[in-house]
């Protein structure tokens, strides 16, 4: 029954309204940042065009761009009381499980195509557009950043393996937001507690002088030197902890409920 559901909502979800939210996201938002920047900042590779695009829209509004792919669509659901009928068809369980896969699938997806389409352009288009000026280096030491270490295994594949990193973490804070929401039942409240525990997790990092460990830094480390790759994953650990800590929470409130 739940794979039948999850097939129902990935139906109901492709609408213009939503394809154009994704457009948006996918290609709207890095051309319009393409075109602030391409003029103002010196680029010694290709790769600093990349790291450009990533460096000022999406890693300050990551957690508001990601419940924008799908969990803004659920308060509508409990506003009209269309939730009180689908417990008559379906449990609840199903319903709301339903609605994390496919929002878990659409996050990582449109998380991944958000960094992966501002990559190949970067990288194999825009060299024979020939819209940006590359300079010499003239002995300057040039900044490398974290995940660059994947450099090692190619071009292409570190593109695709940080676009994956930003694709999981774009999926767990729409997760938590759609569970917070579904769990409090207020949509502003629910939306804006990852947006705050993603900058309060900033603010304390920052406190503390452990920058390295900034939910920021970690998924865009553009504004840092360049980190080992295990420091990445010690906010991304907490983060999946609170996501399975508000998952067990919202089954359990729900087996209560049903019975």
């Amino acid at each position: 029954m739940l794979g039948h559901q999850v097939k129902v909502e990935f139906i109901r979800v492709f609408t213009w309204r939503q394809c154009m939210v994704w457009a948006a996201l996918v290609l709207v938002l890095p051309a319009i940042q393409f075109m602030l920047i391409k003029d103002h900042y010196l680029y010694y590779r290709q790769l600093d065009l990349f790291l450009r695009l990533n460096s000022n829209f999406v890693p300050l509004l990551f957690p508001i761009i990601m419940v924008l792919v799908y969990a803004i669509s659920f308060p509508s659901e409990q506003k009209n009381h269309f939730i009180p009928y689908v417990r008559i068809r379906i449990p609840l369980t199903t319903y709301f499980f339903s609605k994390l896969i496919v929002n878990a699938i659409l996050s990582f997806l449109l998380a991944f195509l958000i960094v992966f389409v501002p990559f190949v352009f970067s990288m194999y288009i825009e060299p024979y557009l020939g819209i940006v000026r590359l300079y010499p280096t003239d002995g300057n030491p040039i900044p490398y950043t974290t995940f660059e270490q994947l450099l090692a295994l190619g071009t292409l594949p570190y593109g695709i393996l940080y676009s994956l990193w930003v694709g999981l973490n774009g999926m767990m804070y729409a997760t938590m937001g759609l569970l917070l929401v579904m769990i409090l039942e207020k949509p502003f409240v629910g939306f804006s507690i990852p947006f705050v525990y993603y900058l309060l997790g900033n603010f304390i990092t920052q406190v503390f002088g452990y920058d390295q460990f900034s939910p920021t830094y970690t998924i865009f480390p553009f504004s840092i030197q360049q980190q080992p790759l295990w420091t990445v994953f010690v906010p991304f650990i907490v983060l999946c902890f609170v996501v399975i800590l508000l998952i067990f929470y919202l089954k359990e409130r729900l087996h209560k409920h049903h019975d």
